[in-house]
């Protein structure tokens, strides 16, 4: 009894820690809303006012966007928070906030069924995955933007979840199915991953699967009569064209790399090498490129730390916290080694790490933190494993080794503290697009002095039709009758009432009358008299004002 109350206490305060380093000061860590979480926003707001999106058009499955047609399984869980708290960024984080939260105890309970046993080792390493995932940057980072990614993790673990559970309830399992669809629809990463881990889930657990399925089979049919439109609707054409825009299969996408397979390859016919003729082959390029974005998302360089203000990374730290190394690797070889959880559990933890980085690795930009997001907690649970060990194994030493680790974690939070409530706001709120943000406030109180009101839609006013929407709660009645969005594309023009939103060309935009020129420094002669400017946090990203008369 003293055991499970200890137990369910440090379970409680890790719980407690987890929502503190992710409720703090939300609304200005990250410091302003994205170019993500105001479209996400204001569309949930639209659909809240008006029962659509800014297209006009109810976003069941798919949202347009920026004609981009992210996944609308988040839009509809801010929908209810924005309904509650009205249309700021903190109703838009939040549901990312508490879905990371419950991932963190649902990790947990995860590995807690890993183990056939349960025994003093598979509790603290529960508890101590559970832990590290609270604590970890990356998943701290994501979990306090409202994005897609958030849903689609979380709601991968809870099926994970649900599916061990599932081996003795088979009410569990049905539910499980119910999550791992969720998952599916909720990002473009879950309609890789999940479909390949259904598989390998199948294979892995295929007597009981089966037996289960067998046993149930008309509840099995009622399940994937249901789920077979949500699956056709992500695949369609149309909802496949952010995976088409991002694709890192085409020559195009690494245009340096290709020339580079180009030349060798003519040099290699000319040369009659008949291996580099072979070998440096277009149809050959796609896989080389697959393997090499797979390959850069286990780099310690990129896990372990930051260059230079790389995405979805605290300044100055990696992903993963560096004395995590020693432990992964001795957790590695305890999984795979020793007999302290069944064969089946090695193979799905085996199997959810190796294809985490998969669906990052068909797009463009890998490595990628977001997009590779659904390899957590596996990392953590490989830390876990290696640090329990240790500390079970050589009990003589275990004082020493837990006060050398609680020096480590404290010294770590410390660092993660500054860097990310401090550092981070200030040095990239230019990702957040800060600037932009005043200077909408600024044009709200002074809107009804204007006949025209132009914003250019470039550089650090990228899509700030958006952010005008977000920030004004422009009413979606009224923009829907004005037209309402009728492409979002990245470089269209908009306008609705007094406002443009394009880009400023100066030689015929200083002959109009009583209007506002919202424009980039360069948009403008240097010898302009600018109203007001406004930089974001770190002095950069300049916004000018000019007034014309």
């Amino acid at each position: 009894m003293s055991k499970f109350i200890s137990t369910k206490w440090v379970l409680i305060l890790i719980l407690i820690l987890a929502a503190f380093l992710r409720f703090w000061n939300l609304g200005h860590v990250p410091p302003s809303a994205s170019l993500d979480e105001a479209s996400i926003g204001y569309n949930a707001y639209s659909v809240i006012k008006t029962g659509a999106d800014e297209f006009g058009e109810l976003p069941l499955i798919s949202q347009r966007g920026y004609d981009d047609w992210r996944r609308s399984t988040y839009l509809f869980l801010v929908v209810p928070f924005v309904a509650l708290l009205d249309l700021n960024v903190v109703a838009v984080r939040l549901p990312a906030v508490i879905l990371s939260v419950l991932t963190v105890l649902a990790t947990y309970n995860v590995v807690l069924l890993l183990f056939s046993k349960r025994s003093s080792f598979s509790q603290a390493t529960a508890l101590m995955s559970a832990f590290l995932l609270a604590i970890s940057p990356w998943h701290i980072y994501i979990s306090r933007l409202g994005h897609e990614s958030n849903a689609c993790l979380s709601f991968l673990v809870f099926g994970i979840l649900f599916f061990l559970r599932g081996q003795k309830n088979k009410k569990d399992f049905f539910l499980s199915i119910v999550f791992f669809t969720l998952s599916m629809i909720s990002y473009y990463s879950g309609q890789a991953l999940i479909p390949l881990l259904a598989i390998g889930l199948f294979f892995i657990f295929r007597k009981n699967t089966l037996s289960i399925v067998a046993s149930n089979i008309k509840i099995f049919i009622i399940f994937i009569i249901l789920v077979i439109p949500f699956v056709w609707s992500v695949f369609s054409p149309q909802a496949l064209i952010r995976f088409q825009g991002t694709s890192t299969f085409k020559p195009e996408s690494h245009s340096e790399m290709f020339d580079e397979e180009v030349r060798l390859r003519n040099k290699a016919v000319e040369s009659n090498d008949i291996f580099g003729t072979l070998f440096y082959n277009r149809r050959v390029f796609p896989i080389k490129v697959l393997i090499q974005g797979y390959v850069s998302h286990f780099n310690p360089q990129w896990l372990f730390a930051n260059s230079s203000n790389e995405p979805f990374k605290a300044p100055n730290m990696g992903l993963l916290y560096i004395w995590q190394i020693p432990f992964i690797l001795i957790g590695f070889i305890v999984l795979i080694f020793t007999k302290l959880s069944d064969s089946k559990s090695k193979k799905l933890v085996l199997l959810w790490f190796f294809l985490g980085a998969l669906p990052a690795s068909i797009a463009t930009q890998a490595p990628h933190a977001m997009r590779s997001y659904n390899i957590l907690p596996t990392w953590q649970i490989f830390t876990a494993l290696g640090l329990v060990y240790i500390l079970f194994k050589f009990k003589k030493i275990n004082i020493l080794t837990s006060l050398s680790f609680l020096f480590f974690v404290s010294i770590s939070l410390v660092s993660f503290y500054k860097n990310y409530f401090i550092v981070f706001p200030k040095e990239q709120s230019g990702s957040f697009q800060y600037s932009l943000h005043s200077v909408v406030k600024f044009v709200l109180s002074n809107e009804k002095s204007y006949g025209k009101i132009v914003f250019s839609n470039k550089d650090n006013l990228y899509q700030s039709y958006m952010f005008y929407l977000f920030d004004s709660k422009y009413d979606p009645h009224l923009y829907q009758s004005q037209g309402g969005t009728k492409s979002g594309g990245f470089e269209e023009a908009h306008s609705f009432g007094k406002y443009q939103f394009r880009p400023i060309i100066w030689n015929k935009d200083k002959s109009l009358e009583n209007t506002l020129l919202i424009g980039n420094g360069q948009d403008f002669p240097d010898e302009t008299n600018t109203l007001e400017s406004f930089k974001n946090l770190d002095g950069k990203g300049e916004i000018e004002i000019v007034e014309i008369k």
